[in-house]
Protein backbone atom coordinates (compact mmCIF):
# COMPACT_ATOMS: atom_id res chain seq x y z
CA UNK A 1 0.00 0.00 0.00
CA UNK A 2 1.37 3.51 -0.59
CA UNK A 3 2.77 4.95 1.98
CA UNK A 4 0.90 9.02 2.36
CA UNK A 5 1.94 9.90 5.92
CA UNK A 6 5.51 11.76 4.40
CA UNK A 7 4.41 14.80 2.26
CA UNK A 8 8.13 16.18 3.04
CA UNK A 9 9.20 13.49 0.57
CA UNK A 10 7.67 15.33 -2.31
CA UNK A 11 9.06 18.66 -1.43
CA UNK A 12 12.68 17.37 -1.32
CA UNK A 13 12.10 15.48 -4.06
CA UNK A 14 10.61 18.50 -6.23
CA UNK A 15 13.10 20.91 -5.35
CA UNK A 16 15.84 18.53 -6.00
CA UNK A 17 14.73 17.68 -9.81
CA UNK A 18 13.87 21.14 -10.52
CA UNK A 19 17.87 22.48 -9.51
CA UNK A 20 19.26 19.93 -11.55
CA UNK A 21 17.09 20.18 -14.09
CA UNK A 22 17.97 24.19 -13.75
CA UNK A 23 21.63 23.41 -14.48
CA UNK A 24 21.39 21.19 -17.21
CA UNK A 25 19.28 23.23 -19.36
CA UNK A 26 21.27 26.56 -18.87
CA UNK A 27 24.72 24.03 -20.32
CA UNK A 28 22.31 23.63 -22.87
CA UNK A 29 20.23 25.96 -24.99
CA UNK A 30 21.44 28.31 -27.59
CA UNK A 31 24.06 31.11 -26.66
CA UNK A 32 22.31 33.43 -28.77
CA UNK A 33 18.98 33.05 -25.64
CA UNK A 34 20.99 32.74 -22.91
CA UNK A 35 19.13 36.03 -21.14
CA UNK A 36 15.58 35.20 -22.21
CA UNK A 37 16.74 31.12 -21.65
CA UNK A 38 17.35 32.23 -18.20
CA UNK A 39 14.16 34.04 -17.68
CA UNK A 40 12.74 31.35 -19.35
CA UNK A 41 13.84 28.38 -17.34
CA UNK A 42 13.78 30.13 -13.93
CA UNK A 43 10.23 30.05 -14.55
CA UNK A 44 9.64 27.07 -15.54
CA UNK A 45 11.11 24.89 -13.22
CA UNK A 46 9.81 27.57 -10.55
CA UNK A 47 6.53 26.51 -11.23
CA UNK A 48 7.67 22.55 -11.59
CA UNK A 49 8.45 22.80 -7.70
CA UNK A 50 5.62 24.49 -6.88
CA UNK A 51 3.53 21.36 -8.09
CA UNK A 52 5.49 19.31 -5.88
CA UNK A 53 5.23 21.09 -3.13
CA UNK A 54 1.09 21.25 -4.16
CA UNK A 55 0.91 17.64 -4.08
CA UNK A 56 -1.42 15.68 -1.65
CA UNK A 57 -2.96 12.55 -1.98
CA UNK A 58 -6.50 13.71 -2.45
CA UNK A 59 -4.79 16.43 -4.80
CA UNK A 60 -2.52 13.94 -7.40
CA UNK A 61 -5.39 13.72 -10.06
CA UNK A 62 -6.05 18.11 -10.12
CA UNK A 63 -5.04 19.38 -13.27
CA UNK A 64 -3.03 22.15 -11.86
CA UNK A 65 -0.19 19.22 -11.26
CA UNK A 66 2.04 18.36 -13.89
CA UNK A 67 2.16 15.38 -15.27
CA UNK A 68 6.17 14.93 -14.63
CA UNK A 69 5.27 16.06 -11.65
CA UNK A 70 3.01 13.37 -10.64
CA UNK A 71 4.51 11.01 -12.49
CA UNK A 72 7.91 11.48 -10.11
CA UNK A 73 5.52 11.43 -7.17
CA UNK A 74 4.58 7.69 -8.04
CA UNK A 75 7.66 6.89 -7.77
CA UNK A 76 8.66 8.41 -4.85
CA UNK A 77 5.20 6.67 -3.07
CA UNK A 78 5.89 3.22 -4.70
CA UNK A 79 6.50 1.23 -1.77
CA UNK A 80 8.20 -1.41 -3.66
CA UNK A 81 10.94 0.45 -4.83
CA UNK A 82 12.71 0.94 -1.42
CA UNK A 83 16.03 1.70 -2.69
CA UNK A 84 16.52 5.71 -3.90
CA UNK A 85 19.26 4.05 -6.07
CA UNK A 86 17.09 1.77 -7.69
CA UNK A 87 14.00 4.35 -8.11
CA UNK A 88 16.62 6.38 -10.47
CA UNK A 89 17.39 3.42 -12.44
CA UNK A 90 13.29 3.18 -12.55
CA UNK A 91 12.83 6.14 -13.62
CA UNK A 92 15.74 6.18 -16.29
CA UNK A 93 15.61 3.18 -17.89
CA UNK A 94 13.93 3.68 -20.96
CA UNK A 95 16.68 6.09 -21.87
CA UNK A 96 19.38 3.27 -21.76
CA UNK A 97 19.13 2.09 -25.19
CA UNK A 98 18.91 5.87 -27.03
CA UNK A 99 22.20 6.48 -28.16
CA UNK A 100 23.68 9.87 -27.74
CA UNK A 101 23.07 11.31 -31.06
CA UNK A 102 19.27 10.54 -31.13
CA UNK A 103 18.95 12.17 -27.84
CA UNK A 104 20.58 15.46 -28.97
CA UNK A 105 18.57 15.20 -31.62
CA UNK A 106 15.58 14.73 -29.33
CA UNK A 107 16.58 17.81 -27.81
CA UNK A 108 17.07 19.32 -30.12
CA UNK A 109 13.88 19.26 -31.53
CA UNK A 110 12.22 19.95 -28.38
CA UNK A 111 13.62 23.22 -27.86
CA UNK A 112 12.93 23.95 -31.95
CA UNK A 113 9.11 23.39 -30.83
CA UNK A 114 9.48 25.22 -27.16
CA UNK A 115 10.67 28.39 -29.28
CA UNK A 116 7.55 28.34 -31.59
CA UNK A 117 5.13 27.53 -29.23
CA UNK A 118 6.63 30.82 -26.80
CA UNK A 119 6.47 32.96 -30.17
CA UNK A 120 2.98 31.82 -31.06
CA UNK A 121 1.76 32.23 -27.38
CA UNK A 122 3.75 35.29 -26.55
CA UNK A 123 3.00 36.88 -30.12
CA UNK A 124 -0.56 35.95 -30.76
CA UNK A 125 -2.23 33.55 -28.09
CA UNK A 126 -5.73 35.81 -28.38
CA UNK A 127 -5.51 35.57 -32.31
CA UNK A 128 -7.46 32.38 -33.07
CA UNK A 129 -5.71 29.32 -35.10
CA UNK A 130 -4.96 32.00 -38.03
CA UNK A 131 -3.37 34.25 -36.24
CA UNK A 132 -1.33 31.75 -34.70
CA UNK A 133 -0.47 29.85 -37.94
CA UNK A 134 0.43 33.01 -39.70
CA UNK A 135 2.90 34.30 -36.97
CA UNK A 136 4.40 30.45 -37.04
CA UNK A 137 4.59 31.35 -40.99
CA UNK A 138 6.23 34.26 -40.10
CA UNK A 139 8.94 32.11 -38.06
CA UNK A 140 9.58 29.08 -40.75
CA UNK A 141 10.40 31.92 -44.00
CA UNK A 142 12.79 33.75 -41.76
CA UNK A 143 14.45 30.44 -41.22
CA UNK A 144 14.65 29.27 -44.73
CA UNK A 145 15.77 33.14 -45.73
CA UNK A 146 19.80 33.52 -45.87
CA UNK A 147 19.19 36.92 -43.77
CA UNK A 148 17.95 35.12 -40.75
CA UNK A 149 19.40 32.41 -38.45
CA UNK A 150 18.84 29.04 -39.41
CA UNK A 151 17.05 27.47 -36.43
CA UNK A 152 13.17 28.72 -35.26
CA UNK A 153 15.22 29.30 -31.34
CA UNK A 154 17.83 31.51 -32.95
CA UNK A 155 15.15 33.30 -34.77
CA UNK A 156 12.70 33.41 -32.43
CA UNK A 157 15.75 34.56 -29.81
CA UNK A 158 17.36 36.35 -32.57
CA UNK A 159 18.85 40.19 -30.23
CA UNK A 160 17.56 38.64 -27.50
CA UNK A 161 20.97 38.74 -25.40
CA UNK A 162 20.26 43.14 -25.68
CA UNK A 163 18.45 45.08 -23.98
CA UNK A 164 17.42 46.23 -27.46
CA UNK A 165 17.25 45.14 -30.89
CA UNK A 166 15.34 41.42 -30.88
CA UNK A 167 13.75 40.38 -33.78
CA UNK A 168 10.39 39.09 -31.12
CA UNK A 169 10.21 41.92 -28.30
CA UNK A 170 8.79 38.95 -25.92
CA UNK A 171 12.33 37.77 -25.74
CA UNK A 172 13.63 40.80 -24.03
CA UNK A 173 11.17 42.82 -22.24
CA UNK A 174 10.66 40.31 -19.38
CA UNK A 175 7.18 38.75 -20.89
CA UNK A 176 8.96 34.88 -20.32
CA UNK A 177 9.73 35.46 -16.43
CA UNK A 178 5.44 34.19 -16.07
CA UNK A 179 5.74 30.25 -17.13
CA UNK A 180 2.73 30.15 -19.88
CA UNK A 181 -0.34 28.15 -18.99
CA UNK A 182 -3.65 27.41 -19.80
CA UNK A 183 -5.57 26.21 -22.96
CA UNK A 184 -3.90 29.21 -25.15
CA UNK A 185 -0.63 27.65 -24.42
CA UNK A 186 -1.79 24.05 -24.97
CA UNK A 187 -2.88 25.78 -28.31
CA UNK A 188 0.16 27.48 -29.24
CA UNK A 189 1.60 23.99 -28.53
CA UNK A 190 -0.22 22.20 -31.01
CA UNK A 191 -0.30 24.49 -33.55
CA UNK A 192 3.56 24.90 -33.10
CA UNK A 193 3.90 20.75 -33.72
CA UNK A 194 1.42 21.50 -37.18
CA UNK A 195 3.02 23.81 -38.22
CA UNK A 196 6.59 22.45 -38.23
CA UNK A 197 5.71 19.57 -39.43
CA UNK A 198 3.82 21.41 -43.13
CA UNK A 199 0.53 20.85 -41.86
CA UNK A 200 -0.92 24.41 -43.08
CA UNK A 201 -1.77 25.52 -46.11
CA UNK A 202 0.78 28.69 -46.40
CA UNK A 203 -1.73 32.03 -45.68
CA UNK A 204 0.37 35.03 -45.12
CA UNK A 205 2.25 35.28 -48.76
CA UNK A 206 5.92 34.80 -47.71
CA UNK A 207 5.61 37.15 -44.82
CA UNK A 208 9.21 37.92 -42.96
CA UNK A 209 7.91 40.71 -40.98
CA UNK A 210 4.66 41.81 -39.03
CA UNK A 211 3.55 44.02 -36.72
CA UNK A 212 -0.11 44.89 -35.01
CA UNK A 213 -2.40 47.39 -36.51
CA UNK A 214 -2.10 49.88 -33.52
CA UNK A 215 1.31 50.95 -34.43
CA UNK A 216 3.10 52.04 -37.56
CA UNK A 217 7.05 51.50 -37.58
CA UNK A 218 9.32 53.28 -39.43
CA UNK A 219 10.25 50.31 -41.69
CA UNK A 220 6.87 49.36 -42.64
CA UNK A 221 6.95 51.74 -45.96
CA UNK A 222 10.26 49.36 -47.00
CA UNK A 223 8.79 46.27 -47.00
CA UNK A 224 5.95 44.86 -49.20
CA UNK A 225 2.64 44.96 -47.72
CA UNK A 226 0.85 41.82 -47.98
CA UNK A 227 -2.07 41.63 -45.89
CA UNK A 228 -3.64 41.85 -42.50
CA UNK A 229 -4.53 38.73 -40.49
CA UNK A 230 -6.54 39.48 -36.85
CA UNK A 231 -4.61 42.60 -35.63
CA UNK A 232 -1.23 42.36 -37.41
CA UNK A 233 -0.36 43.54 -40.47
CA UNK A 234 1.59 41.58 -42.77
CA UNK A 235 4.86 42.09 -44.88
CA UNK A 236 7.71 40.92 -47.01
CA UNK A 237 10.95 42.24 -48.57
CA UNK A 238 10.41 44.09 -52.36
CA UNK A 239 12.24 42.28 -54.99
CA UNK A 240 15.14 40.61 -53.61
CA UNK A 241 15.64 39.89 -49.77
CA UNK A 242 17.73 42.32 -48.39
CA UNK A 243 17.84 43.55 -44.71
CA UNK A 244 15.96 46.60 -43.04
CA UNK A 245 17.48 47.87 -40.10
CA UNK A 246 15.37 48.10 -36.92
CA UNK A 247 12.79 45.98 -38.18
CA UNK A 248 11.81 44.22 -35.59
CA UNK A 249 8.62 42.34 -34.64
CA UNK A 250 6.49 43.48 -32.44
CA UNK A 251 4.63 41.79 -29.12
CA UNK A 252 0.69 41.09 -29.99
CA UNK A 253 -1.48 43.13 -27.70
CA UNK A 254 -2.14 41.55 -23.99
CA UNK A 255 -5.21 39.05 -24.79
Amino acid sequence: MVDYMRPKRYIFAGWAVAVAAIFGASQAFPAIADKAAEQREAAHWQARAQAFQGVEPSQESLANISGHAQSLTEFHTDSSISNALMRDVVMTQDLLGISDAKLEAAKFEGQEHRCMAEALYYEARSEGNSGLQAVAEVVRNRVKSKHYPNTICGVVYQGAERNTGCQFSFTCDGSTMIEPYGRYWETSQQVASIAMMNGYAPITDRATHYHTVDVNPHWAPHLRYNKTIGTHKFYRFKFRERSVKGASLRVAPPS
